[in-house]
């Protein structure tokens, strides 16, 4: 037995083989094609984590002869170890036999077996004869419904069919399938064989630490991007004393600010795509979600981020601690009027902050003659509501790619609810202000502050990723 387990998966042709072996090694390089019959040939793909082969499944053709290839079995009288070579030897020269003697070379060397089905269906007599020629191996083996379509109507036809034969058997839609439901399928092979109980179980342990560590990446990268993008600057000169002069030049650097958050997004999406190993996977294409939009756009402010209550009570508690600031320096003799004040100002705004580029900071210097014009810088960019934007749009995507089984290989729809689509909207009020104040330190200044909150913003962050994942 070698010592990492490799599993057969096998199955009728366009029942699923090929995409449970994509989502469970996370490999979209694995061909998928609703063409029955494309698999000719087995392939062995394999999960690994940090280099390390920890278990292969190799991708088989589908029965073509099974009734007869059970019908040949029935009638051998050889050595029972020996059924599965022997009938390889027999009907290897037979191009009828092709696809049958190929998905079968694997368990002649004593690979465990997958079956799967299309539970979508009902069962036929070429599945009861699969079957029996998959007992008849005397190899370790579970049955796996992946069904196709929202079609219950036959689960328990085949459930009662899988207990004759298989040690376990389960449902796993290839590709629906979530991190949780692939770990659960691993464990499941535990029980199919004693002794690669330990081996699995190693797995299972592996790619649960693996996944922490993909998302404490992920946390890492979405605060790599709030800190880019919150204190973005840029500077610029104008030619001469022109007004014209300045105003292009302004003009310039809003766009540019504006390429530069984006380039910032698109850097953290590639962070965290390359974590969940997407090759193919690309939801930049989705021009119709939200999430794909414009960070800009006016329809991507309207339903991310904060509510405007909510926002109002961001910009007016952060107004609020600044006038307290205010207060305390001029010794309680103001009675609070700069907490008032300020308050109130910052609540008024948070009925305007919804605009993208609200409280967008332009500085325009004087004239220099040293300078040659005048100095302008632009950003950063203090609404409040750019950072739960961002952080939606980054979780959002977090979420789509997280959740994206490698044998899905159409283009990517993100699909959110009425209202305020995004996550920030509903956290609590605690997590929502840790990050409110941050966004305070960060664009103050006050970056000794900012690094102080950052293991928390990460704890936060990491506990939202979780609950996204459910």
């Amino acid at each position: 037995m070698s010592e990492v387990p490799v599993f057969a998966v096998v199955g009728h042709p366009n029942e699923g083989k090929s995409s449970v072996v994509s989502t469970l090694t996370e490999d979209d390089r694995v061909p998928v094609s609703a063409v029955p019959g494309e698999t000719r040939q087995c392939a062995t793909y394999a999960i690994k984590v940090d280099g390390e082969t920890l278990v292969r499944f190799v991708d088989t053709p589908g029965f073509q002869m099974p009734l007869q290839t059970l019908r040949w079995m029935q009638q051998y009288d050889g050595p029972a170890e020996a059924l599965v070579a022997e009938f390889i030897r027999a009907h290897q020269g037979d191009p009828r036999f092709a696809d049958d003697c190929e998905l079968l070379r694997p368990v002649a060397k004593n690979a465990g077996i997958v079956y799967v089905v299309d539970g979508s269906r009902p069962l036929r007599p070429n599945d009861e004869a699969e079957m029996e020629i998959l007992r008849l191996t005397g190899r370790p083996r579970m049955a796996v419904i992946n069904p196709k379509a929202n079609e219950t109507t036959y689960l328990n036809e085949w459930k009662a069919a899988f207990a004759k034969t298989f040690n376990v058997n389960l449902q796993f839609n290839a590709h629906r399938a979530t991190f949780k439901e692939r770990i659960d399928l691993l464990q499941a092979l535990q029980h199919i064989e004693q002794d690669w109980g330990a081996a699995l179980a190693k797995v299972v342990a592996a790619l649960q630490d693996d996944w922490r560590g993909r998302l404490e990446a992920c946390a890492d990268a979405i605060l790599h991007l709030l800190e880019k993008a919150l204190s973005l600057s840029l500077s610029g000169t104008s030619e001469g004393e022109d007004p014209a002069a300045r105003d292009q030049q302004r003009d310039k650097l809003i766009v540019a600010f504006q390429e530069r958050l984006a380039r910032l997004e698109r850097d953290c999406r590639r962070d965290i795509k390359q974590r969940f190993l997407h090759n193919l996977f690309n939801a930049d294409l989705a021009a119709e979600t939200v999430a794909a939009q414009d960070l800009f756009s006016e329809e991507t402010w309207e339903v991310l981020g904060l509510t405007r209550k909510q926002l109002s009570l961001a910009l007016a508690t952060a107004g609020a601690t600044l006038g307290a600031a205010l207060d305390g320096a001029a010794g309680g003799l103001t009675f609070g009027v700069f907490t008032l004040g300020a308050g109130i100002a910052g609540g008024l705004a948070g009925w305007t902050g919804t605009r993208p580029l609200s409280r967008l900071k332009v500085d325009l210097g004087p004239f220099s003659r040293e300078l040659g014009g005048c100095r302008i810088q632009v950003g950063p960019l203090r609404n409040p509501q750019l950072m739960f934007v961002l952080l939606d749009r980054a979780l959002i995507y977090f979420q789509c790619v997280s959740n994206w089984a490698h044998a899905r290989r159409e283009e990517a729809a993100i699909s959110l609810p009425e209202g305020k689509k995004g996550v920030t909207a509903g956290w609590d009020a605690e997590r929502r202000r840790l990050f409110e104040k941050y966004q305070h330190y960060l664009q103050k200044g006050y970056a000794d502050k900012a690094n102080e909150l950052r293991p928390r913003l990460h704890q936060a962050l990491m506990r939202t990723l979780q609950e996204d994942l459910g």
